[in-house]
């Protein structure tokens, strides 16, 4: 089997959707299958990926994390060109993007007359709010449902401010639609974007959580080690983390702060304004197999985002390693084991400071909510693939969906 991925971020740049991507090729060719992936072209590159096609893009400040396409059809005809290439012909299309392309990677599909499945990472709406602001959010969804309907010759939705709407533009053309949450899975139903969608959570390498060793210690008197991890943005709430931290003024604990973005000069300058020098250590960024090691020498590992999450995959990490987690956001702590996590009841600062203190407090007194037996709840990788390939397979069975479009 032939899957071809399109992708909005580079699979070598950081974050969730970036890990899953690699983490999905990578086990579907262990089960012997081919991926090519086409992705935003990678301004920055550290590692030489095999089966990328680049298509091209222009990466968005202040960090150039993120990108846009200049042109949807320079993007098509690059993406044409290098597929048409291949020796080995495509079998199914999987949607891994939710912007440009999203759109890309339908209408090759359709062209192809292939079979898709979809992969909705990100609500967009909630993002483009939180970001831009509700009147910005109004602005992306027009644009965006306008690069749709006409690239994809189909008609503009009624509501053609509404990202949910430019969601459902793209779906349509879906066979499978798949979620990393429940409460996400909901909610686009909820919404209109699919009347039907399967929850496929973003994996943990089984290769690492293999390959983790555990010396846990005696708590009561030791220095316990927390964790942040994540992208350095306002919608993940570092800043307000950090508040809480200092405001919990936690005895014989020190926090390490792993990753990179817009804020990170911010955060640094703060710990500093926060007089925390001595106990948050700011560590930058880590290869993914090595943060989730070092994922299993914590005694908690916390999220601070709400509202934002689809998945949250930093505290699927820890607990698949053995690590318990403190998250703020009730709809997160709901996919996750409940007897492996501290939840902020919450938002405030406040509450984060008082949930952290009696984190601290349990983890001394011996309740420590180490993940040694996790029970039917598992998110490795291999298993999930073999999910999907079932997915594919019955995809590949039924064909390309009956609706049809041609770009102009």
């Amino acid at each position: 089997m032939h899957i071809l991925f399109f992708s909005d971020h580079h699979p070598d740049s950081l974050g969730g959707v970036q890990t899953s991507l690699i983490l999905q090729k990578k086990y579907l060719e262990r089960a012997g299958h081919k991926v090519t992936v086409v992705a935003a072209r990678r301004y920055r590159r550290k590692r030489n990926l095999t089966d990328l096609i680049e298509v091209p893009s222009l990466p968005l400040p202040p960090t150039g994390a993120y990108s846009i396409q200049p042109s949807l059809h320079l993007a098509f005809r690059k993406a044409e060109k290098d597929l048409a290439q291949l020796a080995v012909p495509v079998d199914v299309v999987h949607i891994q993007a939710d912007v440009w392309n999203a759109i890309l990677g339908a209408k090759w599909a359709i062209d192809h007359n292939l079979p898709v499945v979809q992969t909705m990472h990100t609500n967009l709406q909630v993002a483009f709010d939180h970001n831009t602001g509700k009147a910005g959010g109004r602005t992306v969804g027009r644009i965006l449902n306008r690069w749709a309907s006409t690239f994809l010759d189909q008609p503009m939705p009624e509501n053609a401010t509404s990202l949910w709407a430019f969601q459902k533009q793209i779906a349509q053309h879906s066979n499978y639609i798949a979620s990393p949450s429940g409460h996400y899975n909901r909610e686009l139903i909820k919404q209109g974007v699919t009347d039907k969608a399967f929850v496929f959570p973003n994996g943990v390498d089984d290769d690492v959580v293999e390959g983790v060793t555990h010396n846990w210690q005696e708590a009561s008197t030791r220095t316990l080690k927390f964790i942040w991890a994540g992208r350095f943005s306002s919608e993940k709430r570092i800043v307000e983390f950090l508040e809480a931290y200092a405001k919990a003024d936690l005895k014989n604990v020190t926090l390490d702060i792993y990753g990179s973005g817009q804020l990170e000069a911010f955060v640094r300058l703060q710990v500093k304004q926060l007089g925390l020098s001595k106990t948050v250590h700011v560590r930058g960024r880590l290869p993914h197999k090595q943060l989730v090691a070092t994922f299993a020498t914590a005694d908690l590992v916390a999220q601070s985002s709400i509202g934002f999450e689809t998945q949250g995959m930093t505290v699927y990490e820890a607990i698949a390693v053995g690590t318990p987690v403190f998250v703020v956001d009730p709809l997160i702590a709901g996919e996750l084991p409940a007897e492996n996590v501290w939840l902020s009841k919450k938002p405030s600062i406040d509450e984060m400071a008082r949930t952290l203190k009696r984190a601290a407090a349990d983890i001394r007194a011996g309740n420590a909510k180490r993940a040694d037996d996790t029970g039917d709840w598992s998110v490795l990788q291999s298993k999930l693939t073999a999910r999907m390939i079932k997915v594919y397979e019955k995809a590949i069975a039924e064909g390309a969906k009956a609706l049809k479009g041609n770009a102009r």
